[in-house]
C-alpha cells in the first residue's frame, strides 16, 4: 500500500501542476506579468516527437518520450464521433456515452472500478465536443500495465449498467437545467441557433431531455461499436514510454476496435452574420453579449497573421486594445475578449463581454470602433514586436506537463501541423511581417464580418 500511495502522490503532483497551467481567466489575465521572468518561456523543445506505428494493426501515434518523471499520459480522439454524429432522436448520446463508459468495465461494477483506479493512481476520462469523442489516461509507469488493461476493457467491453445509466441521465438533466439558469450558456445556445440554423453546430451539445430519456444501455454499446474505430482514431502519448512500448500499447488498447469508425458526413457551414446586432430581452443584472465573425483555417496562409492581429485586438487579456478602451479607460466592463475558434466544419473569430444595461450600448460602440479600426489601420510595428515577443516567450508555458503535451500531439495530427511543430511554431510567429498582419486585419475585421448577439436588459426596456 505504501508503494501505491507513493505512486498516487507522484500522479497527484502532475495533475496539480497541469491544473495550474491550464487555468485561465479571460478577465484578469495579465500577459506581460506572466512572461516577464519566465525561464520556461526561453527554453526550446529539445525532445523530438516521433511517429510510432504499432507492429500488428499499424495504428499510428505521435510520441514524445520524456523520462524526467515516471508518468505516462495518453490522449486519443475519435474524429467525427462527437455531438454532430448523433442520429435523429439521440441528441445527447455522445455526452452520455462519455460519462458512462468510464464508470465500469472488465466485470467490475462502478464502485469497484473507481476503487481500482484510485488504488493504482490511474485517471481515465472521456469527453465529447461538437466534433470529436476523446479520452485521456494518466498513470504512473509502475501501474501502466494495469491502466492499459482497464482502458482496453472500457473500449472493448463497455458496461452500460441500467442503474449507472439512470444516474448519469439525472446528472445530464441537472446540467440542462443549469443551462437555463446561466445567462452565458443561454446566450451560447441562442447564438448557436442563429449562427448555424439547422446544421448540427446549431444544436445543444448536451442534447435534448426527451431524447436522453429514451436512451438505453444498448444505444451506448451501439455507439461505441459503430462510432469508435481505428479509421478515425488519433493518438498522442507523452512521458516515460519508449517507441517499442508505445507500439505494443497501441495494439493492446486499440487493436480490437472495429476498423471502421464514424464517417465524416457533415457539410461545411458558414455562420449567418446578417442582421448586425440582435437583442434578446430578459431581466438580468448584467447584459451579456457574444460576437461572431468568419475566421480562417489552421493551415491557411493567413492563419498566423490573423492570430497575431486578434491577439492585439482582444486576445491579450487586460492589455488588449478592447480591454484598454472599454475597461481601463472607461470602466464599462469587467472584460472583453476575442479569440479564434476552429471547428472541423467552420472557422470563426468569437468574442464576448458583459456590462450593465446603462453601459451596454457604449461597450458595443467601443467594440465596433476598435474592430473597424483594426481593419482600417491595422497594427503598428511596436504592437507587432510586443505581440511576437509574448506569443513566442509564453508558448512553452502551455506544455508544462505531459498531459498538455499528449493533448497537443493529438491536435498536431488533427490540424496537419507536422511532426516538428513544437520546434517550428515560434519560427512561424517570428517570420510574420507587418504587411501580412495588416492585410489579414483588413480582410477579417470589417463591419460586414461581425455579428453581435445580446441577452439581458437594454436601455429601451
Amino acid at each position: 500500500m505504501n508503494r501505491k500511495k507513493s505512486a498516487f502522490a507522484v500522479l497527484l503532483a502532475a495533475i496539480v501542476v497541469f491544473g495550474v497551467f491550464v487555468y485561465r481567466s479571460r478577465f484578469v489575465f495579465d500577459a506581460d506579468a506572466l512572461v516577464k521572468n519566465s525561464e520556461l518561456g526561453r527554453r526550446g523543445f529539445s525532445l523530438p516527437v516521433t511517429e510510432v506505428v504499432s507492429p500488428q494493426y499499424k495504428i499510428r501515434a505521435y510520441l514524445l518520450t520524456d523520462k524526467t518523471n515516471p508518468i505516462i499520459s495518453l490522449h486519443f480522439a475519435f474524429a467525427h464521433a462527437g455531438a454532430r454524429s448523433e442520429k435523429k432522436g439521440q441528441a445527447g448520446l455522445s455526452k452520455i456515452t462519455a460519462a458512462l463508459i468510464s464508470e465500469a468495465a472488465g466485470g467490475l461494477d462502478s464502485q469497484a472500478f473507481k476503487e481500482k483506479m484510485e488504488n493504482y493512481a490511474i485517471s481515465i476520462t472521456f469527453d465529447a465536443d461538437r466534433d470529436d469523442f476523446s479520452g485521456r489516461l494518466l498513470t504512473t509507469k509502475e501501474f501502466a500495465p494495469i491502466a492499459f488493461d482497464m482502458l482496453q476493457n472500457i473500449l472493448h467491453e463497455p458496461q452500460a449498467d441500467k442503474s449507472d445509466l439512470e444516474r448519469i441521465k439525472k446528472q445530464m438533466y441537472a446540467m440542462l437545467e443549469s443551462q437555463n439558469e446561466n445567462p452565458r450558456q443561454q446566450l451560447s445556445l441562442l447564438a448557436n441557433r442563429e449562427l448555424f440554423g439547422g446544421h448540427p453546430y446549431g444544436s445543444n451539445p448536451l442534447g435534448k431531455k426527451e431524447d436522453i430519456e429514451r436512451l438505453t444501455p444498448q444505444d451506448i454499446k451501439q455507439f461505441v461499436d459503430s462510432r469508435l474505430g481505428r479509421s478515425n482514431l488519433i493518438v498522442g502519448i507523452a512521458g516515460d514510454l519508449s517507441a517499442e512500448e508505445a507500439g505494443h500499447l497501441l495494439d493492446k488498447v486499440f487493436g480490437s476496435l472495429p476498423q471502421q469508425g464514424a464517417p465524416d458526413d457533415v457539410s461545411e457551414v458558414a455562420p449567418k452574420l446578417a442582421g448586425g446586432f440582435i437583442a434578446h430581452h430578459k431581466k438580468l443584472p448584467q447584459t451579456v453579449a457574444m460576437t461572431a465573425a468568419l475566421g480562417t483555417r489552421r493551415g491557411a496562409a493567413d492563419f498566423y497573421p490573423l492570430y497575431i492581429a486578434n491577439y492585439i485586438l482582444g486576445g491579450s487579456g487586460l492589455s488588449s486594445r478592447l480591454n484598454m478602451a472599454a475597461r481601463e479607460r472607461e470602466g464599462l466592463t469587467y472584460g472583453v475578449y476575442t479569440g479564434l475558434a476552429i471547428f472541423d466544419k467552420a472557422a470563426m473569430i468569437i468574442g464576448g463581454f458583459s456590462a450593465t444595461p446603462a453601459n451596454f450600448d457604449r461597450v458595443i460602440e467601443i467594440f465596433n470602433e476598435e474592430w473597424n479600426k483594426m481593419g482600417q489601420s491595422g497594427v503598428s510595428a511596436k504592437e507587432l514586436a510586443e505581440a511576437k515577443n509574448y506569443l513566442m516567450a509564453s508558448h512553452n508555458l502551455r506544455f508544462a506537463d505531459i498531459s498538455a503535451l499528449a493533448e497537443m500531439l493529438v491536435y498536431m495530427q488533427q490540424k496537419d501541423l507536422g511532426i516538428h511543430f513544437l520546434q517550428e511554431r515560434n519560427r512561424y510567429i517570428s517570420e510574420v511581417t507587418l504587411d501580412e498582419v495588416n492585410r489579414a486585419a483588413a480582410r477579417y475585421f470589417t463591419a460586414d464580418n461581425l455579428k453581435i448577439i445580446g441577452l439581458g436588459n437594454f436601455k429601451s426596456d
